[in-house]
Parts: C-alpha cells; structure tokens; sequence
C-alpha cells in the first residue's frame, strides 16, 4: 500500500476543506447560529480526520518510512477586533471522550400546593429566551480551532512527533497506575456520520479505516485497537 499517497491525498483534502471554512467564517468575532453550526459540522469529522492521519503517520514514522513534505500552506490571518491577537493554539491530538452520561434523580413528588398568589397571574419564573437562527453568537473560539487545524495541517510529521512523545509519557504513567488513554476514542469517531452529507465524511471513514490498519500493522505496539462497533 502506498501510505505516502493516501496521507498526502487526505491531507490535501483537509487543507481545502479548511480554506473554505475560514472563507465561510469571515474572520469576525461573530456569526449567527446557524451559520456557527454549519462550520461546526464540517469541522468536527475534519479534526477527527486529521488526528486519525497523525495516528497513521507516527505508526509509519517509527517503521522509518516517512511521508514527503508537501509545500507549506501559510495560514490565513484573522484579527480580533478587540484587545489583542491571542497566539494560536495547539492542536487537540486526542480525540474527546464520550461523556458518561448518567440518569437524573427524580424529584419526590410532594403534596404541597404550587399555587403561589391567587392574585398573581404572571408566571414566577419567566420563561427563557428561544434561541433562534439568526441570533448572533461569539465565534473567536471556533477561529482559533480552525487556525490550529490549519497550522497542523502544514506539517502533519512535526504532529507525529509531537504525538509520539505524548504517548511515550502516557507510557510512563500506565507503567505505574496501569491507566492508558489511546489517541482515538473506542467506537465511532467524533463526527461520524454513516450518511454521507458531505465530502468530509467520506474523508473521516477513510482516514478511520486507514488508522486502524496502521495501528494493526505495527504489531499493537500502542495498546488495543479502538473498537469499531
């Protein structure tokens, strides 16, 4: 299999894909929800797609066989208006967990009366606010995730490395407490879609399937293969 080809293909699939997520953004500290929610579904399965190619590449890299460097992409610069640049962050190598999401109590029933005033017919706690499409909701914090997609895009290697000594410290700890958390989450990855809507859904299912692969080949030298199903 030619790994090279598959990762820069992918990877180059991504870097267009963000180029027009930052279009789509505008650079502002603002966007309406629905607008903020369109990005956020494209941009979810995009970083769970690259974490999976940085997964592949460090498995490669270990074997001495290292993709080719494609040519730097340079970021596109956004500016806050107010206060100033933050630098970009890192990016998240990890995928999120699933939260454990546990039953709510059940309040007791009691026999009270909830009638609070016979001569008060406003309600006593007002109703919350609807959020509707075209609220205007803050988006300074998808930019920046989207700036470090973009700055780990330009160097999927550099990512590698950085996820390979990340595991090794993770290493050291397992050593002594037994506990071990793998880049990838078990089950589907975050974005996964079995429709799909968009291009980058087909991205995500490739790059998953190429991960796991990767992970196999090198002998399940970094703990179990996540699970699938």
């Amino acid at each position: 299999m030619d790994w090279t080809l598959a990762i820069n293909r992918h990877r180059d699939a991504l870097l267009r894909m963000v180029a027009a997520l930052l279009v789509m953004a505008g650079g502002g500290e603002t966007l309406s929800r629905v607008e903020r929610s369109g990005i956020f579904r494209v941009l979810r399965p995009a970083e769970a797609a690259f974490r999976r190619l940085v997964v592949i590449v460090m498995e490669r890299m270990e074997e001495g066989a290292h993709p080719v460097r494609t040519p730097v992409i340079r970021p596109v610069t956004v500016k806050i208006a107010r206060g100033p640049v933050k630098p970009v962050p890192s990016f998240a190598l990890f995928d999120p967990r699933k939260p454990i999401v546990v039953g709510r109590a059940r309040r007791a029933v009691k026999g009270e009366p909830r009638i609070r005033s016979f001569d008060w017919d406003e309600p006593v706690y007002p109703p919350k606010a609807v959020p509707l499409p075209d609220d205007r909701v803050s988006a300074v914090r998808m930019m920046r995730r989207l700036q470090a997609l973009q700055l780990a895009l330009e160097d999927v290697p550099k990512q590698a490395r950085r996820l390979a000594r990340m595991q090794a410290k993770r290493a050291e700890v397992r050593c002594q407490t037994g506990k071990y958390i793998a880049p990838l989450r078990p089950g589907r990855p975050p974005g996964y879609r079995a429709r799909t809507r968009h291009p980058v859904d087909e991205v995500l299912k490739n790059c998953h399937q190429l991960a796991l692969y990767a992970i196999d080949l090198k002998g399940n030298s970094h703990g179990d293969p996540p699970d699938t199903g």
